[in-house]
């Protein structure tokens, strides 16, 4: 049998924007800082049920020499109803698939909050969630 996923909702869990310079950190002259953005994934099953909990947390900092012109931290959760998911893809499929399926909405969240934030546009690049994955496993 084919597995087969919904998402059932999705939510921000945390939220936290840290901007203290606001759009005067970007004033003309001023190096342009870079970016530094950080994702990881936990998974996790509702007791003998074939609900799971994905959270995306997504940390970005604009970064100037040792000075952070700017901080975001978001935690992003989807809860996805999964069946048919046998033991030996579990932990491949809910941190690689249901991440891929939630980092979208994360993305806007943090580049709609740059943006109200007077920072210039932010669009993180898209997420590998298979080499984020394969990198965990080989760290163990």
């Amino acid at each position: 049998m084919d597995v087969s996923a919904k998402i059932i909702t999705q939510f921000v869990r945390d939220l936290s924007f840290e901007n203290p310079k606001g759009p005067g950190a970007f004033q003309q002259g001023e190096e342009k800082p870079s970016i530094k953005a950080n994702v990881d994934v936990k998974a996790s099953n509702r007791k003998d049920t074939d609900i799971y909990e994905i959270e995306l947390n997504v940390s970005v900092a604009g970064i100037r020499g040792d000075e952070k012109i700017y901080v975001v931290e978001l935690k992003y959760v989807g809860l996805f109803e999964i069946t048919n998911l046998t033991e030996d893809i579990r932990e491949a499929y809910l941190l690689v698939e249901c991440p891929r399926q939630l980092f979208p909405f994360a993305r806007r969240i943090i580049y709609d909050l740059h943006a109200d934030g007077s920072l210039p546009p932010l669009m993180l690049d898209p997420m590998n969630f298979a080499e984020l994955y394969q990198k965990r496993k080989e760290a163990n």
